[in-house]
């Protein structure tokens, strides 16, 4: 195997590769949210090998990951480290399924907790919408793209081994790389990573909750009224249904007052784009894409930057 082509015909030989064994860490994303196909293909793959006592470190647990009950029940995985859990996973949890207690960490803890050496991954395996067969690889391009690769990235600076897992491979080099070649050890292709169109979620929609539109509306006035509402402002939020009214009711302030914002950040969404498009923010910075229109925006525009 050379530099230059780092593919494995099998995830399982590239996890043999890696030196996996018993009682280490394994590390995922969940860009690809309710699409997720590969920790569950990689669990299955850990279990056929007869390695036990996983830790899985992922910066979500989504309700598609809901096998990840049965490696537990097998031996397969008993530790889990993750920024949140969907409630079909944490209720089996919470009634005592794990032996160990699980980690819980914020989304900017995780990275923090690897960068510090409180956390450590021995295997990272990162789904990439396309990769070249050194490892360059990003979420921007192929049929299942989901855009930003942000929460991958220190998994593929921190872990000791990184396997990119891909189902759409192209030459050398992919010129738009996320995640650079010299971090990946090796390069799978996979039938499929996932679904993107499920990428978005009930939660990432502006709520029409009335109470929620009234939090979202005196949350806003709030923010007017504290003066940080001017000129090169910048704004992050989340991707909830009363954070993205908010973001609504910002914007409308905006074009009252004739501000420009510096950036917008956090997970990105249809509602940030629309802002950022009508000239709101000059700049999109972006840890996750939460629905299709962030990803074709990040696939298009060179101020949206991850």
């Amino acid at each position: 195997m050379t530099r230059a082509d780092k593919r494995f015909p099998s995830l399982a030989q590239a996890i043999q590769q890696s030196g996996l064994s018993d009682g280490m860490t394994i590390s995922f994303h969940h860009h690809l949210r309710e699409g997720d196909q590969v920790l569950v293909q990689a669990l299955t793959e850990c279990a056929r090998l007869g390695i036990k006592d996983l830790t899985v470190n992922a910066s979500a647990l989504m309700a598609c990951h809901r096998p990840i009950i049965d490696f537990i029940k097998d031996g397969t995985v008993s530790g889990l480290e993750c920024n949140y859990m969907q409630a079909s996973v944490g209720q089996a949890i919470s009634r005592g399924l794990l032996k160990k207690e699980v980690i819980f960490r914020s989304h900017g803890g995780r990275p923090a907790a690897l960068q510090r050496g409180e956390a450590h991954i021995d295997l990272a395996f990162i789904a990439a919408s396309a990769a070249d067969p050194a490892g360059n690889c990003n979420g921007r391009a192929g049929q299942a793209a989901f855009g930003s690769l942000g929460y991958a990235m220190p998994d593929a600076e921190y872990a000791h081994y990184v396997v990119v897992m891909t189902d759409h491979l192209v030459d050398y080099p992919l010129l738009t790389p996320s995640i650079d070649e010299t971090l990946v050890d090796a390069v799978v292709e996979v039938d499929s990573i996932g679904d993107p169109d499920k990428i978005m979620s009930g939660t990432t929609r502006i709520t029409r909750d009335p109470i929620g539109l009234l939090i979202a509306s005196q949350t806003a006035r709030a923010l007017e009224a504290s003066g940080l509402v001017k000129e090169g402002m910048s704004f992050q939020t989340g991707a909830g249904g009363i954070s993205l009214a908010v973001a609504s009711d910002l914007g409308r302030i905006m074009r009252e007052k004739k501000i420009q914002g510096s950036f917008a950040s956090g997970g990105i969404t249809g509602t940030l784009v629309e802002l950022f498009e009508e000239g709101l923010f000059r700049d999109l910075l972006d840890v996750q894409c939460f629905d299709r229109q962030a990803v074709e925006s990040l696939k298009r525009n060179p101020r949206h930057q991850e």
